[in-house]
């Protein structure tokens, strides 16, 4: 080999020992590029499949706390449900009765009487349904000893059924025709408490019962005011407006000395308040009434402070009420 072929053939030698290097490792790369799409495939495929069980496992738990809230709130739910179908059929009876009788009276939601007008249409605030305006107002011009028939109150007096009801029937029928003034006191107390007593919900509603009742039971007479107040101050406004005008007049009638207190706190007291009980109403209703007695003869007791004096009766109401 001559000089100048050395290193042509050394440089040549190495050149293609170069080239030869260049292309195993081009070759190894290209080899290895497959198997790392597929480390990285499954990788990916690993991390998803580790995902997706995190969300199954995830999914399943909520399931299960799902299922368990389910049933521990299907009593509630089936007592609710129960609450609401009770409550349906009430309000269907009552729906019924103003359908049927568009001048119904007694039986009906204090709301259906003292939020509309004469015509049927709704009035811009509430008023003293017309047809216990006219009989407070027979009863306020009824001198003391006419509160006393054979020696008992006569609100304490057992009404006659029949002729109250039949009464009461004559009125649904057209209240504007009915004349208060050449009935009997004692006739118009019983249509007064048949009508109160016939209220779908007493005047100082189911909800507020028990605020009431804890109201009374205060350690002085400012705090008992206090907490009245506020109460009363949660009516609706058709059922504060009732109670504006029913509990002064019950206050009135106490303090002229018609009635001692106990016995129209006994008398009025269930149909101001009263629990809303179905399941032994009768037997829960006497149980509650010492209690309910008591929160009346509070109540009458506050009643300047509560109900400011009112208005004198509006001349339609007196005239409607003198026939």
């Amino acid at each position: 080999m001559s000089e100048a072929e050395g290193p042509k053939g050394g440089f040549g030698g190495f050149g293609g020992f170069f080239a030869r290097a260049q292309q195993l490792a081009t070759q190894a790369v290209e080899n290895a590029r497959p198997v790392a799409e597929k480390v990285k495939e499954r990788a990916a495929q690993l991390d998803t499949t580790k995902v997706r069980e995190v969300v199954q496992q995830a999914g399943v738990q909520a399931q299960e706390v799902l299922q368990r809230a389910q049933t521990a709130a299907e009593p509630q739910l089936a007592q609710a449900r129960a609450m609401a179908d009770k409550q349906a059929h009430s309000l269907a009876k009552v729906n019924a009765k103003t359908f049927l009788n568009a001048n119904a009276q007694f039986g009906v939601p204090i709301e259906n009487l003292a939020e509309r007008g004469d015509d049927g249409m709704p009035l811009a605030a509430p008023r003293v349904p017309p047809v216990l305006e006219m009989m407070l107002a027979r009863l306020e011009t009824t001198q003391a000893e006419a509160f006393v028939s054979e020696g008992r109150p006569i609100f304490a007096l057992p009404p006659d059924q029949q002729a109250t009801r039949a009464l009461a029937k004559a009125i649904d029928t057209n209240l504007n025709t009915f004349n208060f003034t050449n009935r009997e006191v004692h006739t118009v107390a019983a249509l007064l408490r048949q009508f109160l007593v016939e209220l779908p919900e007493p005047v100082l509603t189911w909800q507020l019962y028990d605020e009431i009742i804890t109201a009374s039971q205060c350690t002085s007479e400012a705090q008992t005011a206090d907490a009245f107040k506020r109460a009363i101050d949660k009516l609706p406004p058709a059922s504060k407006v009732v109670a504006g005008r029913l509990v002064p007049f019950i206050a009135r009638v106490a303090s002229d000395g018609k009635l001692d207190i106990g016995t129209i706190s006994l008398s009025f007291g269930p149909s101001l308040l009263r629990p809303k009980r179905k399941e032994g109403a009768l037997r829960s209703l006497m149980e509650d009434l010492p209690a309910i007695c008591a929160a009346t003869e509070s109540l009458i007791a506050c009643s300047p402070a509560l109900f400011p004096p009112q208005p004198a009766s509006p001349p339609e109401a007196e005239a409607a009420a003198g026939g």
